[in-house]
């Protein structure tokens, strides 16, 4: 005759909020950020160099400058 706890049929509590990785659930040391590019590289003198073309180039539409709206970010130059 076999013995079946009760436990083995028991449903089990559900995990909510483990289901993404976090850095207070990850090991020492990971670091998720928010997916934005690095907009340039580290030289060896520990000086950091700006790739133009990893710069964002916004579009601003015919006639905006006559308009009342402002700009959320303005272009520099190129």
């Amino acid at each position: 005759m076999v013995f079946i706890t009760p436990i083995a049929f028991a449903r089990r509590a559900r995990r909510v909020g483990f289901n993404m990785l976090t850095t207070k659930i990850a090991k020492k040391g990971f670091y998720k950020g928010k997916g934005a590019i690095n907009v340039g590289t580290r030289t060896k003198h520990g000086a950091f160099k700006t790739l133009k073309w990893k710069l964002p180039q916004y579009a601003v539409p015919e006639g905006f400058a006559a308009s009342a709206l402002k700009p959320y970010a303005e272009v520099g130059p190129k």
